[in-house]
């Protein structure tokens, strides 16, 4: 039975006869490989193969490899290569020019797989059990070679540990080499092809470590192999059930596995376990401690795993030594039995000692580490840290107050070099509005540097301007709009209002407001970024709120007259937000003559709240005003009066009080005649500008 205490390795090699201890340090610390262990294989298409099992040699030891060829392979020279000596192995390792230090075989490439083996007693030994060491390629390569090195020995033994220059180890210009087998594929060979070699002797509570080697991908994986008692890996009773006196040792005996560990990945480590073939469990466990300097154990962790599994993950693991204890609980047996328990049947262990030289962590298992093992400092520390960001946060909370003080405070005398123009964009509500917006153009040319462009002056005093064209070329070459709202705008904005009505016309020019406003939303949509710089919305103390339609644009609104200083701000590209105090930039006299006519239109609306009803009528009362006949139509009126009365009515020059007694028409006495033509037919543009009677609903200004 195997002694619960672990043999120190450091310490316990024989003096003559096995290596030092610096193989295996030397093993544990340099040897990085992947997991040895995968389920990965290269598929094939079974129409377009038939393959035939081809491997054949003479020795048993090589029964369950297996290398497939196609039924159609007939070629004299054999698809594979055996190298079935440590001598032709390892000359061909030689020849190969290898680094001791290979990088480790990705994922799904090989597996390796170690099994224990019994061989029964015959006429010329003793039982023994052997390692049956199997590598399966499931991609192609070129050439599987595995090697067994002995890194520990209990005692002289073991055949692999001895220095005894015997068959069993091999010298090559006078160095020990290593048991070695391997096998070379053509490229006739389809995958996955198995290479396997079932004769290394396994000793009882000998350390092993074999390596994998892969050719031409130059890669390898490795793992650690040792065992118990030969009689404790095969009870007897299950070799030979026949001898066994005990019914119930014959069919449920006690045992113990054989352990390996694989150190391929670099934050973990694979415990896996070995057993008889026709051995029964449940589970089968694995208990972790760790040795300190002061030769105390510490107990870390149990691990299992239930049966047929016998793989086991070893997560997070420090640096430093620890025992691995493997156990099967089998009828009730324990781990550990107290010395005077009745009753109490300890279970067979094996033992492995390991000694880990680096940290195999994941991240989060260090910061939880870090904090274990230094929470006071670290608690210390980020209680400081936080009272240092909260002192900073509140100081500089207060040097950003007193620097937004001392900001507001500050006054700064702003030159408006560039000269911009800006167009007014407004409906042609009444007199006192207009009026309103003519105190507007008037403020922006004397103090805002600004150009303001209005139809009232370009379309009425310049002649042969046709007004859509105007207004074109005014859209597509300012850069600065200022938008009016009144009542009438907001009507004209409304889109089931401005349906069914209309804006009665009052000048001689068709109103542009509607085409202006279409022309402009449709460029803030499509640029609503560069827009919120371009265009600027205005009221006036008597307006409505900006329309829905409209607000959602989220167009800049000033209030007039008292925010004229950041409109002026607005239209030369300067800050004019909330946190900016921007005094008025015209004078008192202006702002009380502007102030004077918005108080004038409110109380137009209060004497006059029906208003509306004159300027925004139904498009069918207007369009009996469009007499467009094919004959002309003639009034009659009898007084100068009434003639000058319809003129102003039909925008027709006033009657000459000069008029010759001959040259007035033949009517009765003091009657004249006035013929209604039908206008020219001429171009959309041209006819917008000749037809008088018809009306739009809004006027368009423009201010530069």
């Amino acid at each position: 039975m195997s002694q619960l205490f672990p043999i120190n390795l450091l310490t316990s090699f024989p003096s003559k006869g096995c290596p030092t201890s610096f193989f295996f340090i030397l093993f544990v610390s340099i040897l990085n490989f992947p997991p040895i262990y995968s389920s990965a294989s290269t598929p094939f298409n079974s129409s377009e193969y038939v393959l035939r099992e081809v491997f054949q040699h003479k020795d048993q030891c090589y029964k369950d490899s297996f290398v497939y060829v196609k039924e159609a392979y007939t070629s004299k020279s054999s698809p594979f290569v055996v190298y079935s000596t440590t001598k032709e192995c390892s000359t061909f390792l030689n020849e190969q020019d290898l680094s001791e230090r290979l990088p480790s075989c990705p994922s799904g490439l090989i597996d390796l797989e170690v099994t224990p083996t019994y061989v029964g007693k015959s006429q010329i030994s003793y039982p023994y059990a052997n390692l049956n060491i199997s590598v399966t390629a499931h991609s192609p390569v070129s050439t599987l070679v595995f090697r067994l090195q002995c890194l520990h020995a209990s005692d002289g033994s073991d055949v692999y540990c001895s220095d005894m220059k015997d068959m069993v180890l091999h010298y090559i210009n006078g160095v020990k080499e290593w048991p070695c087998r391997g096998i070379h594929l053509s490229t006739a060979v389809h995958h996955p092809a198995k290479f396997s070699y079932a004769c290394f002797r396994l000793t009882s509570y000998s350390v092993y470590a074999i390596n994998a080697t892969v050719l031409p991908q130059k890669c390898r994986i490795s793992t650690i192999v040792t065992s118990p008692h030969l009689d404790e890996i095969f009870p007897p009773s299950l070799v030979d059930p026949s001898g066994s006196e005990n019914d119930i040792d014959s069919t449920d005996p006690y045992w113990s596995p054989m352990i390996s560990v694989d150190f391929s990945e670099e934050q973990t480590v694979w415990i896996r376990l070995g057993k008889a073939p026709n051995a029964e469990c449940d589970t089968m466990n694995v208990h972790v401690y760790q040795e300190h300097d002061d030769n105390k154990i510490k107990f870390l962790a149990a691990l299992s795993v239930k049966c047929p599994e016998y793989s086991i993950k070893w997560d997070d693991q420090e640096a430093g030594t620890y025992l691995l204890t493997a156990y099967v609980p089998i009828r009730g047996c324990k781990f550990f039995c107290e010395p005077n328990s009745r009753g109490c049947k300890q279970c067979l262990r094996t033992h492995l000692n390991l000694v880990i030289w680096e940290d195999r962590v994941s991240m989060s298992w260090r910061v939880v580490k870090t904090f274990h093992d230094y929470g006071i400092q670290i608690f210390i520390v980020t209680a400081l840290l936080t009272l240092i960001l909260i002192i900073l946060f509140f100081v500089g909370i207060y040097i950003h107050y007193r620097k937004q003080k001392a900001d507001a405070n500050r006054v700064r005398q702003i030159q408006l070099d560039t000269f911009v123009k800006a167009m007014i964009v407004y409906a042609d509500d009444n007199e006192a509005h207009t009026n309103c917006v003519k105190l507007l153009v008037d403020n922006l040319k004397h103090c805002a540097n600004c150009e303001p462009i209005f139809d009232l002056e370009k379309l009425i005093t310049i002649e042969q301007v046709v007004p859509s064209r105007w207004l074109i070329d005014q859209l597509s070459t300012l850069s600065k709009f200022i938008i009016v709202i009144s009542h009438c705008a907001e009507k004209i904005l409304h889109a089931e209002d401005s349906e069914t009505h209309r804006l009665v016309q009052s000048r001689p020019f068709a109103d542009l407001f509607e085409p202006a406003m279409n022309i402009i939303i449709r460029d803030i949509t499509q640029n609503p970024q560069e827009a919120r710089k371009k265009y600027v919305i205005v009221r006036f103390g008597y307006s409505p709120q900006v329309p829905a339609n409209l607000a959602i644009l989220q167009l800049p609104t000033f209030l007039l007259p008292d925010e004229f200083g950041r409109l002026t701000a607005f239209l030369h590209d300067l800050e004019y937000g909330s946190n900016v105090n921007i005094t008025q930039n015209i004078s008192k006299r202006r702002i009380t003559e502007w102030t004077d006519a918005v108080e004038h239109q409110k109380t137009i609306f209060n004497v006059n709240p029906n208003w509306l009803e004159t300027r925004w009528k139904p498009k069918d009362e207007q369009e009996v005003m469009n007499l467009q006949r094919a004959v002309p139509v003639v009034f009659t009126y009898k007084t100068n009066e009434e003639r000058i009365a319809a003129s102003q009515r039909y925008n027709l020059l006033p009657p000459s009080a000069e008029i010759e007694e001959d040259e007035e028409p033949e009517t009765s006495n003091n009657e004249a005649t006035y013929m209604l033509a039908p206008p020219p037919v001429e171009d959309d543009l041209e006819a917008e500008e000749e037809e008088e009677d018809e009306g739009s609903d809004t006027i368009v200004a423009f201010d530069s």
